[in-house]
């Protein structure tokens, strides 16, 4: 059997909350959590960790928690203690693959090659890295690069460990075998350099479809795009002219993406609980498809939209920032908020758009939907 373990302590000092800090739209621990439920070489995965908010990012994306005891959550504490209890205590099982949260750009091609190599060859421990031929300054009179020997040096990125091996207390055995992969794999998250980096790179594969996420798969599959007004079309702030009326700040971005959309047939609607003219014609403005204003019940009007397009509601998105969206994000296939959203959307939607409402969020999640179905 062939289980992954994903470490991800609490207490991580270079990078404060690095397992759960926000990196392309999603908490850092989904991008492994992903890859690791899309291996079809992984008999089971669990999450390591001693950090109840942890353990509940990690439920709410469907893996199943190992919580830890403080004493193997402490600042010295080793990877392999913590297997060790693991595979001594809590899990039966032939083979450990080591998923660090840290190395976000992994993707489950990734982990089923590297459980390919390390049974084809029988191998006893496998570490993912480069040879690198770095050498300590004033060690060599100006060596240069191409006759220095150089060392082969483990990435963080993936480890396979025999089972026994981790009983012996042992991190790697005999027969080793040390798998290169492509450069921007290597890359992995210590400090917040590492972090805008890994974050450019992470983007740059979704983009081009190397970084498969559930949350794309759904995206793919959206007809229907509806959307709240203030807090994600605003920025939910209030103005008045001096004679005492309403004004709205629109962001011309999102007119755009709707816009976008539209070119490859996607609808649009706006479902808001206020009733404006200001809104009627922004709506009128960026050709939205339907727009329904002081609705009190914006799941019904979902169900309303789905019947006349004869769509499923898994084929819908829904896009809101307060608890008056709740019913909506509820029902529809993806359920979608802001930054500068309530808590209580935030613990519903599926996809988590970095930016506050007024900031484009919605020319962001257009951007998502037309790279999906390229």
């Amino acid at each position: 059997m062939i289980v992954g373990i994903i470490p991800a302590r609490g207490g991580s000092k270079g990078l404060p909350r690095k397992n759960i800090k926000e990196i392309a739209g999603f908490p850092l621990l989904y991008w492994t959590i992903e890859a690791a439920k899309s291996s079809k070489l992984l008999d089971d995965f669990y999450v390591s960790t001693d950090d109840v908010e942890i353990a509940e990012v990690a439920k709410k994306y469907n893996a199943k928690v190992i919580m830890r005891s403080p004493e193997l959550a402490r600042d010295d504490t080793t990877t392999l203690a913590v297997l060790k209890d693991i595979v001594v205590n809590k899990v039966s099982c032939d083979d450990v693959v080591v998923l660090q949260p840290t190395s976000p750009l992994r993707n489950h091609d990734t982990i089923d090659q590297c459980i390919r190599e390390f049974q084809a060859g029988e191998y006893d421990t496998l570490a993912t890295g480069y040879y690198t031929k770095i050498i300590e300054y004033a060690s060599h009179q100006n060596m240069r690069r191409q006759d220095i020997k150089g060392f082969f040096y483990d990435d963080g990125n993936i480890y396979i460990i025999k089972g026994k091996l981790i009983r012996q207390n042992r991190w790697f055995g005999d027969k080793i075998c040390r798998l290169v992969l492509d450069r921007e794999l290597n890359y992995e998250i210590d400090d917040i350099t590492d972090f805008k980096i890994v974050e450019f790179l992470l983007r740059d594969r979704l983009k081009e479809g190397k970084q498969p996420s559930g949350i794309y798969d759904k995206l793919k599959k959206i007809k229907l795009f509806a959307m709240d007004v203030d807090g994600i079309l605003t920025d939910a702030g209030m103005y008045y002219t001096e004679k005492g009326d309403e004004l709205k700040k629109f962001n011309t971005l999102d007119g755009k993406g709707i816009e976008l959309i539209r070119n490859i047939g996607i609808k649009t609607a706006i479902i808001t609980s206020e009733k404006t003219k200001i809104v009627e014609r922004r709506a009128k403005k960026m050709g939205i498809d339907f727009l329904y204003q002081g609705v009190k019940d914006k799941a019904a009007v979902i169900n309303e939209l789905a019947q006349s397009l004869k769509i499923g509601l898994d084929e819908i998105a829904y896009i809101g920032d307060d608890v008056n969206d709740i019913s909506a994000l509820k029902i529809v296939g993806l359920p979608i908020t802001v930054k500068s959203a309530s808590p209580e959307n935030k613990d519903i939607a599926k996809l988590l758009v970095p930016v506050n409402g007024g900031e484009g969020c919605i020319r962001y999640v257009c951007n998502m939907i037309i790279n999906s179905k390229k």
